[in-house]
């Protein structure tokens, strides 16, 4: 059976590789969300309509992301 101090190490590296990966995912997110924006300028009148498309979503993956980490 594995010690107490074991378990602790592998729930500090379980805990760095979650925070790493909710890093890099939020960051790919928002540049997904940048680049979204751009191709909507491009378009006349688009972003308006989809704004809030774009922030219904925004707001549901960080709602996942925050459940995930809370476990």
């Amino acid at each position: 059976m594995a010690t107490k101090a074991e378990r602790d190490a592998r729930l500090n590296a379980l805990k760095t590789a979650v925070t790493d990966w909710a890093d890099k995912r939020t960051k790919y997110l928002n540049d997904q969300v940048t680049f979204s924006k751009r191709v909507l300028r491009g378009r006349t009148g688009s972003e308006k309509l989809t704004s809030k498309a774009v922030d219904l979503g925004k707001d549901l993956t960080v709602d996942s992301i925050n459940t995930f980490l809370a476990g």
